[in-house]
């Protein structure tokens, strides 16, 4: 485990925090909810840099990222690996320094339903990121579900739960006929069901299972129309999460999907299969649904969604996921590594 240090070591500074990703900026939305963290923790003071190691799928790459980071982290008083599997793996080679590793979904869950670079790489995902484990002081996770896990695996690791904030003051609940004809479709009567994900070609989003769901649905209540959201731009995606009905997830794994929370800022009530930690809050919201991995009953119940909740107050359960709310969480969290 690493020593603790303190940052009063440097007075007048306020403490510094190393994150470590292999988010590729050049897809800007991978790295949305990483970015809004940072906003919240440097509000709080917390001197913070993100620090991109490239792409680490190559065992060169690798192993020149486990050598840039044991030297740049020196300065710091906490270095925060922001997922699993080769982040976690190059940053563990940081010696003497709290060390956090955020563990997020895709890093842990495994894909099983095709042979191939999916089922493969997930499995090489997991094993690094549970070879780390031992390396760190903390792993956070973003679901009691993941958490659950990882403790299963690990069952002396110092787990918390603290899932990613969404920024509540952008994703607000809007009239949906407003939001619809703000977006080019005034005097729009249909009924919106939406479909987010980074890519369509992502097996465990399952798109097609999402489409055959919403293709019977339409069949079956009629006058619905599928939105989907692939690779918009995120400052656009609070109007358009607004404008619809009803978010579909139809993944095969997830940590806490970001934009099921962004869905239910707005008010949107979601039915997905049975990912993250999606079945509690279905437990006691009746506009909300969990699922079987099943068209025929997917589509049910997108029709009895569309028909029976409106006016749901489904914000209500993402409003601890609040920016400010769990910025201060993770700042409690470093505060207790280095005092």
């Amino acid at each position: 485990m690493a020593s603790k240090r303190a940052a009063a070591s440097r007075p007048n500074d306020s403490m510094r925090v190393l994150w470590t990703h292999n988010f590729d900026p050049a897809k800007p939305n991978s790295q949305v909810f990483m970015n809004i963290a940072a906003e919240g923790l440097r509000a709080r003071g917390i001197d913070l840099h993100c620090e991109y190691l490239g792409n680490l799928r190559s065992p060169f790459n690798l192993e020149k990222a486990r050598r840039h980071v044991r030297r740049f982290a020196k300065d710091f008083d906490v270095v925060h690996s922001q997922y699993g599997s080769a982040c976690a793996f190059a940053t563990a080679a940081i010696d003497g320094i709290p060390k956090v590793l955020s563990v997020r979904g895709n890093d842990w869950n495994v894909h099983d339903a095709v042979f191939g670079f999916y089922y493969l790489h997930t499995r090489l995902a997991r094993w690094m990121t549970r070879r780390s484990l031992p390396c760190y002081d903390v792993v956070v996770t973003v679901s009691n579900r993941v958490a659950e896990d990882v403790k299963a695996f690990a069952p002396d690791a110092s787990i918390v739960c603290i899932p990613s904030p969404i920024d509540l003051n952008c994703f607000v609940p809007r009239d949906r006929r407003e939001a619809k004809a703000l977006l080019g479709f005034p005097d729009c009567d249909e009924r919106w069901v939406l479909f987010n994900a980074l890519s369509l070609a992502d097996p465990i989003k399952r798109f097609p299972l999402a489409k055959r769901a919403f293709d019977i649905a339409n069949e079956r209540c009629g006058n619905l129309r599928l939105r989907v959201a692939t690779q918009l731009p995120h400052r656009e995606l609070p109007l358009f999460t607004a404008a619809c009905d009803v978010i579909l997830c139809t993944s095969e794994t997830e940590g806490w999907p970001n934009c099921v929370k962004e869905a239910l800022a707005c008010n949107v009530p979601f039915v997905s299969t049975d990912v993250s930690d999606l079945k509690d809050i279905a437990a006691v919201e009746p506009s909300c649904r969990v699922c079987p991995d099943d068209p025929e009953v997917l589509a049910a119940n997108l029709c009895d969604v569309l028909a029976n909740a409106k006016g749901a107050n489904v914000r209500k359960y993402v409003e601890p996921m609040s920016l400010d709310a769990l910025s201060g969480r993770l700042v409690g969290l470093y505060e207790s590594l280095v005092n």
